[in-house]
């Protein structure tokens, strides 16, 4: 599905300048990373009261984006197993289907499991 065109006038072209010092730039970037914005989207929100952007993502989020990402191809692999056993059933034979695929599912299974566990604290007290 394509993006939505923009209407004239929404289009974000013209550019403001505006001047830092070394620490107050870096303060800048900071709380708006601590907001989860752009600088761009902070200063917005807090000088004109815009709506974000879009916000990034906490380091929690992006965590979780990389486990559905390898989630994604560990169901890619069992797909494969799944649908080479059934063409066993009918011709009683494991073509297409190899140790390798299977031993690589399994060991991604263990690996994303593995990162939840550590990620949600397992094993702390309290937790």
């Amino acid at each position: 599905m394509a993006r939505p065109t923009k209407g004239s006038g929404e289009n974000r072209d013209l550019v403001f300048k505006v001047r830092f010092t070394a620490g107050e730039k870096k303060l800048l970037v900071q709380r708006a990373k601590q907001a989860g914005l752009t600088p761009s989207d902070f200063v917005r929100v807090h000088t004109i009261g815009s709506k974000p952007h879009g916000k990034q993502a906490t380091p929690e989020r992006a965590m979780l984006i990389r486990l559905q990402a390898e989630l994604n191809k560990v169901g890619s692999n069992a797909n494969q197993i799944a649908r080479a056993l059934n063409r066993r059933a009918d011709s009683d034979s494991l073509s297409g289907l190899s140790v390798e695929l299977i031993n690589e599912a399994l060991q991604g299974i263990k690996q994303v499991t593995a990162t939840i566990a550590k990620e949600l604290g397992h094993g702390h007290q309290g937790e």
